[in-house]
């Protein structure tokens, strides 16, 4: 069971680098934990007691606005990790929300133990260090994607959807749309109303077609010209 652990976690961005000792090391002092659909894991400003790791399920990171407004940072699938940047800057507080999509199984990591750990392994805190500038290098390529206009980010979404299932070496590479319209306008910064709109203008030029929220690339060419 416990060997079974290990081979997950490897699999997460963020300990992919951890040798098997190491990967043993994290998996003794963390565990799962089973949540429902559209159960919070926690909310901007709670006390911070550790990280999580997704092992099964979806989980949407996000803040809320003193009206109540939902701004979604990330929409997280296996084996994303999340919550783990209070770790590097000292804060006692999780800078965001965090709520299941859908039935998961998180693993988590207190962080007394894993700062205990990282201080009597350099080699493990410089891997873990290392994962965790290449996850800010991430963040900050989204960012930039917020400055541009919303039907290159649209595209730039749709490109990344199917290159991470595979399908866009394919005739027609698409995808399943697992989240609202809501959220996944959230995700991209922008009203529904706007994400509709220019949703509507890809399909009128038969760049992509939509059925029941299956999303096709008609024309990836023109897709990727969007994106440029």
């Amino acid at each position: 069971m416990r060997e079974e652990t290990e081979e997950l976690l490897k699999k997460a961005p963020l300990f992919e680098k951890l040798s098997p000792a190491e990967l043993r090391l994290v998996s003794g002092i963390g565990g799962k934990k089973s949540f429902a659909r559209e159960r919070m894991i926690f909310l901007e400003g709670d006390q911070f007691a550790g990280f999580y790791i997704i092992l099964e399920g979806s989980v949407k990171v996000f803040k809320l606005s003193a009206g109540g407004d939902e701004t979604i940072l990330h929409i997280l699938r296996p084996y994303k990790s999340f919550a783990e940047t209070p770790l590097f800057t000292n804060s006692d507080a999780y800078p965001a929300c965090a709520q299941t999509m859908e039935d998961s199984i998180l693993y988590y990591v207190p962080k007394v133990e894993f700062r205990r750990l990282m201080e009597d392994s350099p080699s493990l805190a410089i891997k873990i260090s290392e994962a965790f500038a290449t996850r800010l290098m991430e963040l900050n390529k989204k960012v930039a994607q917020l400055s541009v206009n919303v039907e290159k980010r649209l595209a730039l979404y749709i490109l990344n959807e199917v290159n991470l299932n595979g399908s866009i070496g394919t005739a027609k590479p698409a995808f399943s749309l697992n989240v609202s319209k809501k959220d996944l306008a959230g995700q991209l910064g922008v009203a529904i109303e706007t994400l509709s709109r220019n949703l509507r203008k890809l399909k009128d030029r038969k760049i992509v077609r939509e059925v029941r929220g299956e999303i096709t690339v008609l024309d990836l060419r023109e897709l990727r010209k969007v994106a440029e």
